[in-house]
């Protein structure tokens, strides 16, 4: 096997403007098989379609407020700073922010393939996150995650 030795490193400053309304992503690293993001939701967004995804493993780290994750079996958990969770492609979830202030999320996914599908509980092929209507967010003025 040959080794290519002009790979490098990426650095990630994981900084975000903080939102009133709607939410923001912002990819920060992608390779081959991975992405790298971080989110913020204001009050009462999040994903809020229960869902699952066939080829993508995910993994949200909760950096600042509070996620509320649901399954097919109702809640799964209310995660805080510092607190993650990890869900194996297949496993079916949504979540929302409750709390008064933005939720800063980490969000990684690992995948063999570019393309990834996302379905409902149902077996129904659902379109993407851009296809949840909340178009662009209202950002705070000077408010920054970092």
């Amino acid at each position: 096997m040959e080794i290519d030795k002009s790979v490098q490193p990426q650095i990630i400053r994981l900084r975000t403007q903080l939102v009133k309304k709607g939410r923001s992503r912002e990819l920060l690293s992608e390779t081959d098989y991975s992405t790298f993001r971080i989110h913020c939701y204001a009050t009462g967004t999040g994903e809020n379609a229960l869902h699952a995804h066939l080829s993508e493993d995910h993994i949200f780290v909760v950096l600042k407020g509070t996620a509320t994750f649901s399954g097919l079996n109702g809640e799964i958990a209310k995660l805080g700073k510092n607190n993650a969770i990890v869900l194996p492609k297949g496993c079916f979830y949504q979540f929302a922010n409750y709390s008064e202030e933005p939720l800063v999320m980490i969000r990684f996914g690992a995948h063999k393939e570019k393309f990834d599908h996302r379905i409902n509980p149902d077996g129904k092929q659902i379109g993407g996150r851009a296809s949840e209507g909340y178009g662009e967010p209202e950002l705070i003025e000077n408010a920054y995650f970092e």
